[in-house]
């Protein structure tokens, strides 16, 4: 349970926590948490899917390590609907958490992990301040219908009838990841020395029991004053051998470490500073957090060709074994261009997947290649949601989760407008 951690200091501290508590709630119910956005729980829903169709279940658990960290503030103001309309803030947390994820089919564990990773939130919340925030629309967290913030403030959602307050509504968590450290908590070390401290003491028995038996010569005194001997013994060959074991680990991960930062070295500058030459307005931290939410969105989609952010060839059965994606923290970019009225990105994500292959669980570092543009005429608007959408032939909002054409006036509708559209995406 997600217990513990939290510093008055940072006024998101609590919505950290509450995500956390609803991330591994999740698991268990099925609910996904009402601090995510749209996009999470969209994600969050075919990952249950995904999940349920393999005939799996996922337990979850984090124990934070230290207290909420505010590592930055993103963005002081970032305009969603154009100069003068809606503003938010955007913000960074972390802390340091034991993660506990265990697989299991049928009551058998098929997969357990445990780790000490950062786990980082993307908090978007409105500008104070903002005179026009009402304007913005917004998907109601009860029936999906669309709305702007003002009614569902001030009547509720017209749909459903459900009433909620602003704080209800934001600020939300956009994007979380989970980034590994590569080292042992105090918590987890203490538990690995008591195993190898029991280890060694059964050892030591077996071996003396062993030695009475078979040895003629050798009596219970003696083996009572070998005893002690021998369990240090023991304790240094199996600790000798542990040490090994983490060295050779350790090792294999720097070198898969190695590779993805030769491939992300001095991404962020350049993709930052090429996609602003074109978009004066671009955010590194939205940017990176839509190509993740994208590429698990359609990881985990049985029809990603039904996606409105997707307009590539048909994807088949190329992603049906990954039943859970995690975040290596690294982006690698291949080419940026603009090509007539859209700019054009290749990227290569790192991602860690977890595959369901022959019955058997494995987890696997993966590079995922992304392939997405976006129209160069307009800006992208960061409050966007794959399921909000505002038809630019006849302004009619729908939910875009399964449509690409508007129900209204029946136009093919371009998520480029908006966002980020995938065009590719490949192992």
């Amino acid at each position: 349970m997600y217990m513990k951690g939290g510093n008055a200091e940072y006024k998101h501290g609590e919505l950290f926590r509450k995500f956390c508590l609803g991330l591994q709630n999740w698991c268990r119910t099925g609910k996904e948490p009402s601090a995510g956005d749209q996009d999470i729980k969209y994600y969050l829903d075919l990952q249950e899917k995904r999940l349920r169709e393999h005939g799996l279940t996922m337990e979850l658990s984090m124990e934070p390590e230290q207290d909420v960290l505010s590592v930055h503030e993103l963005n002081e103001c970032v305009s969603i609907l154009g100069e003068g309309v809606s503003r938010f803030s955007k913000s960074l947390y972390t802390q340091q958490v034991t993660r506990k994820v265990t697989f299991s089919r049928d009551g058998e564990v098929l997969l357990r992990g445990e780790k000490c990773l950062s786990m980082y939130q993307t908090i978007l919340d409105p500008d104070p301040e903002d005179k026009n925030i009402g304007r913005t629309t917004y998907v109601c967290p009860h029936c999906g219908s669309i709305s702007t913030l003002e009614v569902l403030q001030d009547t509720g959602c017209p749909y459903c009838g459900t009433r909620y307050l602003m704080k209800e509504l934001y600020p939300k968590v956009t994007n979380f990841y989970f980034i590994s450290h590569g080292f042992m908590t105090e918590e987890m070390w203490k538990k690995k020395r008591k195993r190898l401290l029991l280890a060694a003491g059964c050892m030591d028995i077996i071996y003396m029991v062993y030695t009475l038996l078979t040895d003629a010569s050798f009596e219970w005194p003696e083996a009572l004053l070998a005893l002690p001997l021998g369990f240090g013994l023991w304790l240094f060959v199996l600790y000798f051998l542990y040490s090994l074991w983490m060295l050779c680990r350790t090792t294999a991960q720097a070198g898969k470490a190695i590779s993805m930062l030769a491939s992300t070295a001095g991404s962020k500058k350049r993709i930052t500073r090429k996609l602003k030459a074109f978009d004066p307005a671009f955010d590194y931290e939205y940017f990176e957090g839509k190509a993740l939410s994208l590429a698990r969105i359609l990881m985990l989609s049985p029809r990603p060709e039904d996606c409105v952010q997707y307009q590539g060839p048909a994807l088949s059965d190329c992603f049906s074994d990954v039943v859970d994606i995690q975040y290596r923290g690294g982006i690698g970019v291949r080419s940026i261009r603009k090509s007539r009225e859209r700019i054009e990105v290749e990227l290569n994500l790192f991602l860690t997947t977890t595959l369901d292959r022959g019955g058997k669980l494995r987890e696997k570092d993966e590079k995922i290649r992304l392939s997405m543009y976006h129209n160069a005429a307009f800006p992208v608007e960061e409050a966007f949601s794959i399921v909000k959408v505002q038809c630019p032939h006849c302004s009619g909002s729908f939910d875009a989760r399964n449509k690409k054409n508007c129900p209204f006036c029946g136009q093919v509708y371009d998520a480029g407008i908006n966002d980020w559209v995938v065009t590719k995406i490949s192992r």
